[in-house]
């Protein structure tokens, strides 16, 4: 079995501080807190009716979009600094006249903040059984919930790494990647809202509502919400007009105005992919020990 030394070595420096051991604590503690709360204050009035069939639903929502920001939260901390780290240690150098590819550096690097990830979202899976008791979630919708999870690690650490190779200073790279993590988070339905306002005045006057504009695509909660039951009730855009006949389970591409035949969340794994390739070759190339030009930002 051929194992990349560089993921070999980050994943074993990870799990032997104390930090990783309180790190999951604290994360599952946080998701345990919120869903035991939530759960709490609904059964307060009982639990009959239909009622508790929406319960359920609501919180696997509320799981899911607090997982996500969690996931957000960690995963350019994770990666911004990998690269810097080692040029700020001076052992960058060394590292790169190793037989080692730039490939497998790059890799290796984002593999190991992905598989820790990926450890925390497994350890979190137990309280999902909570949620399955009261039902309203099928085994489809989980999935596709753990897919934009994977998705959105990619992603969002592909650009840490990416960040962290373009300067030499650590701070500089999570400082920059986390206000690129927030801008796909918030600042995406910042200009989306801006879009639809000047479509609105500047005489959209047809029977159906405009089409939704495309920077949304790039957000990964509007893309979790939009494969979620009832997502609209938590994120901006979802409208219940964008809904097709059955009601649940997600947007569907026809009435959210699109020719593509694929829904939102769809369109956005497609877009993550484009950004993972292209931050991972960008990467590869900065880090490169027979690269013209040696300046560096920051």
């Amino acid at each position: 079995m051929i194992v990349n030394p560089v993921l070999a070595k980050e994943l074993n420096d990870r799990v032997r501080t104390w930090r990783s051991p309180l790190m999951i604590t604290l994360y599952v503690a946080i998701l345990a807190v919120v869903g035991g709360l939530f759960f709490y204050l609904e059964t307060m009035g009982g639990m009959r009716g239909p009622r508790v069939l929406r319960m359920g639903v609501t919180g696997f929502n509320l799981l899911a979009f607090l997982q996500l920001l969690l996931i957000a939260f960690l995963t350019p901390g994770l990666t911004a600094g990998v690269i810097s780290g080692e040029r700020e240690r001076q052992t960058l150098p060394l590292l790169m006249i190793t037989k080692l590819s730039p490939f497998s550096v790059a890799t290796g690097k984002l593999l190991s903040a992905i598989s820790y990830i990926a450890l925390l979202i497994v350890v979190s899976l137990p309280l999902y059984s909570v949620v399955f008791f009261f039902g309203g979630v099928s085994l489809k919708e989980f999935l596709q919930t753990a897919g934009i999870y994977l998705a959105a690690t990619l992603t969002l650490g592909s650009i840490g790494l990416c960040f962290s190779s373009l300067f030499k200073r650590t701070t500089v790279a999570i400082v920059v990647t986390y206000g690129v993590t927030f801008f796909l988070l918030v600042g995406t339905f910042f200009v989306a809202g801006v879009m639809e306002s000047l479509t609105y005045r500047f005489g959209w006057a047809g029977p159906q509502p405009p089409p939704l504009p495309f920077i949304l695509y790039f957000n990964p909660l509007f893309a979790l919400g939009s494969a979620l039951p009832l997502g609209n009730n938590f994120i901006p855009f979802l409208r219940p007009r964008y809904y097709g006949p059955g009601g649940g389970g997600g947007v569907t591409a026809a009435a959210a105005g699109q020719a593509t035949g694929l829904d939102p969340w769809q369109i956005h794994l497609l877009l993550d992919g484009g950004i993972i390739l292209l931050t991972l070759a960008l990467t590869i190339w900065l880090i490169h020990p027979l690269r013209a030009g040696t300046k560096r930002r920051g």
